[in-house]
């Protein structure tokens, strides 16, 4: 799956080692979307995703990478916002709130 990422995702996954492939599983994977305000939605895997056998095959060793990652997709511009590990407690209950 192709992708945009933002000048501000850049940075981010340069300054989190986050590589490219991670962000295409879970644009492609992903199991659990949140809005987050502004037109975004905040994307990420559940632990019963990443348990699944299918992804065992696709992902391999990389789903523990994947583990608490999210991604900040935004429909209106078509990029991907931001990519970060949300904070426990309320700083990151935004991006794991249920819709």
């Amino acid at each position: 799956m192709a992708f945009a990422l933002s000048n501000h995702a850049v940075v981010r996954t340069q300054q989190r080692g986050v590589p490219h492939h991670l962000i295409n599983a879970l644009m492609c994977y992903a199991d659990f979307e949140a809005p987050v305000g502004g037109g975004c939605t905040g994307l990420r895997m559940t632990r019963d995703r990443l348990a699944g056998p299918d992804l065992a095959e696709d992902l391999g060793a990389a789903r523990e990478r994947l583990r608490g990652l999210s991604i900040v997709w935004s429909e209106r511009t078509g990029e991907v916002v931001t990519v970060l590990r949300p904070r426990r407690g309320s700083a990151g209950r935004r991006y794991r709130r249920g819709a």
